[in-house]
């Protein structure tokens, strides 16, 4: 796997490439955090890998965390930083989609998430 200044330097070439606007509100920015995260709550009752997250607090504000450790865990022989860039361009448009729809009051990409746990 590529190491993690590869990774946060992929995820900062991915954001770049977006039009700013839909950074807008998004005042925790995104960021990379080394471990892994597990959902617990599927059908099958394995844990997923959480690659990435929305994270909304009230006092806070929003930001979107991918984890790197988590990326680790799913793709443990990813060297290709191109095949790399795919999929952290992957999760963080799926992480602004979150941001956006948050945004204008609509869930249907969080339902979404949560019924693809109910089949894993």
């Amino acid at each position: 796997m590529i190491d993690m200044d590869a990774f946060t330097r992929l995820l900062e070439l991915a954001a770049s490439r977006l039009p700013q606007e839909i950074f807008s509100g998004l005042n925790l920015g995104i960021g990379v955090v080394e471990h892994s995260k597990r959902n617990h709550a599927t059908a099958s009752g394995i844990p997923a890998y959480i690659l990435g997250e929305y994270k909304v607090s009230h006092s806070m504000g929003r930001g979107i965390v991918l984890y790197y450790g988590s990326f680790i865990q799913v793709y443990p022989h990813l060297q290709d930083e191109a095949e790399a860039y795919r999929l952290i361009e992957a999760v963080l448009k799926h992480e602004l989609t979150h941001h956006l729809e948050h945004q204008a009051g609509d869930r249907a990409l969080e339902i979404t998430d949560a019924r693809r746990l109910l089949v894993m």
